[in-house]
């Protein structure tokens, strides 16, 4: 991974809180999707990736849009971070999720 690249997280309470946060935040940078997760009942968590500037844009944009369609129960970027937490994000079933959402867009 190179050392430019940083990975931001948010964790929200509801998928429509979520999905209006990840276009929130890949609209407003250049950042792509790397994991959609659900952490437990009806908490859920998305993170992206990109340069440092473009995640802490997108988090930031995220943020305010979670807010606005439900509850932003927390939020970090990781500037740089250590290839083996960056793996832990790129399991198999981050990878299934990613082609769902991929399909319901039209673009698989």
């Amino acid at each position: 991974m190179p050392s430019d690249i940083a990975i931001g997280i948010v964790e929200t309470r509801g998928v429509v809180a979520l999905s209006a946060g990840i276009e929130a935040m890949i609209k407003t940078a250049d950042v792509r999707c790397i994991a959609v997760e659900r952490v437990t009942s009806g908490y859920l968590a998305a993170a992206v990736q990109g340069t440092l500037a473009a995640v802490r844009q997108a988090v930031a944009s995220g943020e305010a849009a979670i807010r606005q369609h439900g509850e932003l129960r927390s939020s970090q970027v990781y500037p740089k971070p250590h290839p083996t937490t960056a793996a832990l994000l790129e399991d198999p079933e981050a990878a299934r999720i990613r082609e769902v959402m991929a399909s319901l867009r039209g673009d698989g």
